[in-house]
């Protein structure tokens, strides 16, 4: 099969590799679209641990070999499937499963999905964190399944209120995702910040009261000015930059709540924050990573519900061949969300 090696910052390589069996227990299937999540792009940037591998968790495909003794699965159902964790450590036991100690290595190390097959471990069917996906859902609109379960989760960190005003730093599509949940929660002023016109001239329509364009004026000083001085109630993290999460809690409110939901490089993982801003404002500051199989749920039942306009956030599809074209799409923000369809 053809499959996409992350080689290092800036290099991936498309390359024959040997198929994949069939795990005993599992599934074997062949990926109909895997989108680029922003940690792929974090990695092709900067680099990660998973050099030397095939990456790619954004992840539809269609089965086409059932392991031996699987049940409630058959050839030709379309799957997606959440990390597998252990459902016994403490983090399990309280309901928080993408804190797993284990978290993605019960059963073996998964494969990516920037390739044409895709084993299921039998620990992912075994465990039940595999969501069937319905038939007539387009295989790049289905993509989006994991990184709106991840919004989901970021959003239950937060305590909402009627009317609260919201500040988002970062317009890509996962900050349009948490525009649109936020409104959702009856948020009332709703303002994205970003520092490419690109990406705030596409997220215009889906709805913020204010765009900030930070490379133009200071973020802190518009949100504090479009909120008559007193700071935003919550403020969202949507990209990976030091800089933002030092101005997050510089343009929050006091009693605010901030939400850290995007990393930093692995290479970088350091930002300088004034602290004492935490201390005398009581803010909250929170941090939300993955998501759980239920959130997969929700965000399956909001895709297919319309309320997530997959179809106005996924804007660009490229072949595997054609996959470091597709990166660098996303990196440019010419593109807000981009599937590789193998």
């Amino acid at each position: 099969m053809k499959a996409a090696i992350f080689e290092g910052p800036g290099k991936i390589v498309v390359r024959e590799v040997p198929d994949p069996a069939c795990p005993p227990g599992g599934l074997l299937t062949k990926v109909e679209a895997c989108a680029i999540c922003g940690s792929d792009l974090r990695a092709y940037e900067a680099g990660s641990k998973h050099q030397g591998t095939i990456i790619g968790h954004e992840t539809i495909a269609t089965v086409i070999e059932v392991g031996e003794g699987v049940q409630g699965f058959k050839v030709g159902d379309r799957v997606a499937d959440c990390p597998v964790t252990c459902g016994k450590c403490k983090y399990c036991e309280a309901g928080s499963n993408n804190l797993c100690l284990q978290r993605g290595r019960v059963g073996g190390r998964p494969q990516g999905g920037f390739a044409e097959l895709r084993p299921v471990l039998a620990s992912a069917v075994k465990g039940g964190f595999v969501l069937k996906v319905p038939g007539d859902l387009p295989p790049e609109h289905a993509t989006l399944i994991e990184p709106l379960a991840c919004v989901i989760n970021g959003q239950e960190k937060i305590v909402w209120r009627p009317g609260v005003s919201v500040a988002i730093i970062g317009a890509g599509p996962i900050g349009i995702m948490h525009l649109l949940l936020a409104k959702r929660q009856r948020a009332g002023k709703t303002i994205l910040v970003d520092i490419k016109d690109g990406r705030l001239d596409v997220a215009a329509k889906f709805g913020p009261d204010h765009l900030v364009n930070g490379s133009r004026e200071d973020p802190v000083e518009a949100v504090m000015r479009l909120t008559g001085g007193e700071g935003a109630d919550i403020v969202i993290v949507a990209c990976v930059s030091a800089t933002a999460q030092a101005q997050a809690l510089e343009m929050a409110g006091r009693m605010g709540q901030v939400l850290f939901f995007a990393g930093l490089p692995e290479t970088s993982p350091t930002a300088v924050l004034n602290t004492n801003l935490i201390h005398y404002h009581e803010l909250r500051v929170v941090g939300a990573r993955s998501s759980v199989k239920r959130q997969w749920d929700e965000a399956l039942d909001l895709i297919l519900s319309g309320y997530i306009d997959a179809g106005a956030i996924v804007t660009h599809t490229v072949s595997l061949d054609d996959i470091v074209e597709g990166f660098e799409l996303a990196r440019s923000g010419k593109a807000l969300k981009v599937a590789v369809k193998p």
